[in-house]
């Protein structure tokens, strides 16, 4: 019995001694020499906190050890008894915690993502850079929208919001126009940003008046300089362009493979221009006395795609159908791949893995290399 004893003694002393030791170690290289002075970090460090369990698989095994200690204290005259703890071999039994501890600790340790240096891969991507052209003349106030309900301009802003909705992965721009034109929204792919810039865009921002397209295409192109992605223009007006700059700017766009579409807002039988588009009770435009009817320059607009083999959409609801323009987009940036070159984190999960693997493989084959003890 004495020796029994002392087996399960030399066994807790094992154990407490084994994990001091293991604990001090990790604790000296977190404190003393971090990960970081060699390089390496961890992707996932919040997953070393399930190494709490290690101490609770620790308590187990000691709860284990002391109930077949007084199995044995308590039934050390029964013969059968006796072979519980006659079979009972301290190596065995504490390298069996040991692997065991040890695979979970490896385990841990692979979640946690060990990576260190970086790696260059090789890699392509489809990419489009969209400039959205929208006109804000005195014309995009017109009301004959959806029953003569909304403007042009509300039903301008709707197509932007659906066209946003569609997108995935293209980087945007806005410029707005009339005679003049400038970038409201430089080039992004924050669409929550470009969600609450459209909405405040009235035709006010502009003071010089027109409706000049091939001044809003040549600032268009300035957000296509130094890049390699695909290039597209839309272009939404209600097509009544009083200058013919636009023809030269065709020519540039072809050059550079910039694909060009238009949305034509308005109706056949057009509306009134009002001179505040928040109180129409002051009136709407008029020349030599007589109110101006904005109508869509339906033959405007097509001479126009024609011209430059763009697809041309028109519409007088307030939510324009924009689909055939999504998908053409989407064609164009399928069109376009780009070969990119990147750097990624070199992963060494796979050591801890191999370690954890090695340490269970030993743990069933345990019994095998360690022979129970005859008697």
């Amino acid at each position: 019995m004495i020796r029994e004893n002392n087996t399960y003694n030399h066994l807790v002393k094992g154990l407490l001694v084994s994990e001091a030791i293991w604990w001090s170690l990790v604790l000296v290289m977190y404190v003393f020499v971090p990960l970081e002075s060699w390089g390496v970090k961890l992707l996932h460090s919040e997953m070393l906190g399930l190494w709490a369990i290690i101490p609770l698989l620790g308590i187990l095994t000691w709860i284990q050890w002391r109930w077949k200690a007084q199995i044995y204290a308590e039934y050390s005259g029964y013969g059968s008894t006796r072979m519980l703890w006659v079979r009972f071999e301290p190596v065995k039994a504490f390298l069996h915690y040991f692997l065991l501890r040890s695979t979970y600790f490896f385990v841990v340790l692979a979640m946690a993502q060990p990576v260190a240096g970086s790696r260059k891969v090789n890699g392509s991507k489809r990419v489009l850079d969209l400039v959205i052209c929208l006109d804000i003349s005195n014309s995009m106030n017109t009301k004959d929208m959806g029953g003569n309900k909304t403007s042009r301009l509300t039903a301008a802003k709707n197509a932007i919001g659906e066209l946003l909705n569609q997108l995935k992965g293209e980087r945007i721009a806005v410029v707005v126009f009339a005679n003049d034109a400038y970038t409201q929204l430089p080039l992004t792919m924050d669409y929550g940003a470009a969600k609450l810039f459209v909405p405040d865009i009235e035709t006010s921002m502009i003071s010089d008046q027109g409706t000049n397209i091939g001044r809003a295409l040549e600032v268009a192109q300035d957000q296509f300089k130094d890049t390699e992605s695909g290039k597209a223009i839309l272009v939404i007006t209600d097509g009544e362009d009083h200058e013919a700059l636009w023809k030269k700017q065709l020519t540039e766009l072809k050059k550079k493979n910039v694909e060009l579409a238009y949305l034509g807002l308005g109706s056949a039988k057009g509306g009134l221009i009002p001179n505040n588009p928040y109180d129409e009770s002051e009136g709407y435009k008029r020349e030599n006395g007589q109110a101006v009817v904005s109508k869509i320059d339906q033959k405007g607009l097509t001479r126009m795609a024609g011209e430059s083999g763009s697809i041309l959409v028109t519409s007088d609801s307030p939510f324009p159908n924009i689909y055939d323009i999504a998908a053409n987009y989407k064609n164009t940036k399928n069109k376009q791949v780009m070969k990119v070159e990147f750097k990624v984190d070199k992963n060494y999960f796979y050591i801890p893995t191999i370690l954890a693997l090695l340490c269970m493989i030993c743990y069933f084959f345990l019994p095998i290399i360690i022979h129970p003890h005859k008697s």
